[in-house]
């Protein structure tokens, strides 16, 4: 399965600013560097046989069950 270490590089930003409704004024960090490796793949997998995947690991033998394209 797709890892952290799979991931794109990617850049970040800091913007400084106050949420009322976060501890401290803090904001969400961790969301907006979700790897996107796994839906690509899957994305890929679907575009490729017509099945979409909901899980994790999309296998060889799950392929070939669910090709709606043979």
């Amino acid at each position: 399965m797709p890892s952290a270490l799979d991931m794109c590089e990617s850049e970040h930003t800091c913007i400084v600013t106050y949420e009322k409704e976060g501890p401290l004024g803090a904001k969400e960090a961790g969301e907006g560097l979700t790897s996107p490796t796994a839906p690509a793949i899957a994305d890929a997998v679907y575009d490729a046989i017509g099945y979409r995947f909901n899980d994790l690991p999309i296998t060889p033998e799950k392929v070939i069950k669910n090709n709606k394209k043979l």
